[in-house]
This record gives structure tokens, sequence and C-alpha cells, in this order.
């Protein structure tokens, strides 16, 4: 067999999936647990759906019976792209809602005298409108997705998941650096405000507890996720 640990085969090469099988047999002989074989292979970096495919094949071998076929759709289904788009569509919703909200106690708590407050009540009632719909609705979808997760381990792997939530995390990042771009602008025109930094603080504070919980929640192993049910 070859050395995996020198010169991997490029993914998508003949042979590909029999050295890992092959590595992976060797491995448990010599008494290593499975976790801590997929944590070689990931670190050396071989892709996850590579390393499921080899274990499904060794406990192939093992049972001597085929990996039973998932349901059509399996982890990959529209429901659970439809779920996760909900969640993340009430997310921006609630979240620039709060902020909007917050822009308005701050414009009514330090008013500028060169502008109008004339549409403040309007702007506030929308905003809490929205706040009020659209938090409950994500709480649910939210809770819905843990329950999943919780009961199904392999959707921790789901490239869903993984692609609509690294897409989340890409917008919020985004938005965190262009309030940062916004304020190191001022500030170096010399231009700052109370109010505008309040306002900057507000995002920033939303921004960064969105991409931190997300980013936790991402890397959540499937053991913590079982316990958190």
């Amino acid at each position: 067999m070859a050395d995996l640990t020198e010169n991997p085969p490029p993914p998508g090469t003949p042979g590909e999936a029999s050295e890992i099988v092959a590595f992976i047999e060797r491995a448990r002989d010599r008494g290593a647990s499975d976790e801590f074989i997929t944590y070689l292979l990931r670190r050396f970096g071989w892709p996850e759906r590579n390393i499921e495919r080899a274990f499904f094949e060794v406990y192939e071998r093992l049972t001597g019976y085929p990996m039973p076929a998932p349901p059509l759709g399996g982890g990959e289904s529209a429901k659970d792209a439809f779920s996760y788009l909900l969640a993340f569509a009430m997310l921006g919703l609630w979240s620039q809602a709060l902020g909007q909200i917050a822009f308005v106690v701050i414009n009514q708590a330090l008013p500028d005298a060169t502008q109008t407050s004339y549409g403040a009540y309007y702007e506030l009632a929308f905003s809490l409108a929205r706040l009020i719909v659209a938090y409950p609705v994500y709480l649910w979808v939210m809770r819905l997705l843990n329950r999943e997760l919780a009961r199904h381990r392999e959707k921790h792997f789901s490239g869903v998941r993984k692609w609509l939530t690294y897409l989340t995390l890409l917008i919020v990042a985004l938005i965190g650096i262009g309030t940062l771009i916004a304020f190191l602008t001022s500030f170096l025109r010399g231009e700052l405000t109370t109010r505008f930094v309040l306002k900057v603080l507000t995002v920033l504070v939303i921004d960064g507890g969105i991409f931190l919980y997300y980013l936790n929640w991402l890397q959540r192993s499937p053991t913590n996720v079982r316990t958190r049910r």
C-alpha cells in the first residue's frame, strides 16, 4: 500500500478509495479508533466525502452486507434547504430590525439639528413589526433544525447545512468589514460624532454576536449536538 503520509493520490484518481480503505483497515488492526483515523485523514486534507465513502466500504466488508440506500434526497433534501434558507432569511429580518430600532433610539437621544425627526415613529413601528414576526419564526425554525441534528447525525455533515451557513457567515463578515471601513473613513476625515460611533457599535455587536454564534454552531460536533436536545 502506498504511504499516505508522503504522496496521497489527488482526489478523483483511480485507486483513491481503495488506498484510504486499506489505510483504515490497517490502522484499525493496530487498535486505532475510527474517530482518530478520521481525524488524521481530515488533518492530512482528505475531503469528508472521501473519508465517509471509505468507511462505508470498510463496514460493508466487516458486515458482509451492503450499506442500505438512504431515502430519496437524504440529508441534502429540498426540505433541509428550505428550512435553512427560511432561518437565515428570518435572521436577516430580525437582526436588521433590531439594529434599526437601536438607530431610532440613538437619533432620539442625540438629535441632530440639521435633520428632521419626521417619520421616526413610522420607522420604529415598522421595525418592531418585523422583529415581533421574524424573531419567533427564526427561533422555531432553529429549534426544528437543532432537533434534526440531534436525531440524525448524518445531517451534521450535510452539504446544504455547511454551504448555506458559510454563505451566511460570509455575508455577516462583509457587513462587519464594511462597518469598520465606514468607521475608519469617518475617523480619518475627522467627522466622527457620538451618534455615528454608537451606531457603529450597535452594528458590530449584533453582527459579531451572529458571526460567533454560527461559527460555534457550525463547528459543534455531532456528540455535542446530541447532548443539547
